[in-house]
């Protein structure tokens, strides 16, 4: 298993929130963005460690395709609150991706009727 610093003991430039305004998001490894949305992270596991768990739970990036929260939720260190922020980051990023190639589209789903 891959050992991860603390991002407070990493230099500021090393530091993926640094790294994102400095190089740009592209620039960064997967693990380094999530790390950028988890925040910080849990007693005793930083947030690029846990980022790199979810990770591999989820079969690398494009897992992220088809994961749930509750699904997140099952790596150690992701609660309900980390998961749904994740899950919302990726539903954003889903229809971001969906307003492009779709542009005449509504930006919100419409309410069902009952």
């Amino acid at each position: 298993m891959t050992s991860f610093p603390v991002i407070s003991d990493l230099p500021p430039e090393q530091r993926p929130r640094e790294r994102l305004f400095a190089l740009g998001p592209r620039r960064l490894r997967h693990a380094e963005v999530l790390a950028v949305v988890i925040g910080s992270g849990t007693q005793g596991v930083g947030s690029l460690e846990l980022a790199d768990r979810l990770l591999r739970h989820v079969g690398g990036v494009r897992g992220f395709a088809a994961a749930t929260a509750a699904q997140l939720q099952e790596v150690d260190g992701v609660g309900p609150a980390l998961a749904a922020r994740i899950a919302a980051g990726l539903e954003l990023g889903r229809r971001s991706t969906a307003a492009v190639h779709h542009p005449a589209e509504q930006d919100a789903p419409k309410a069902s009727k009952s």
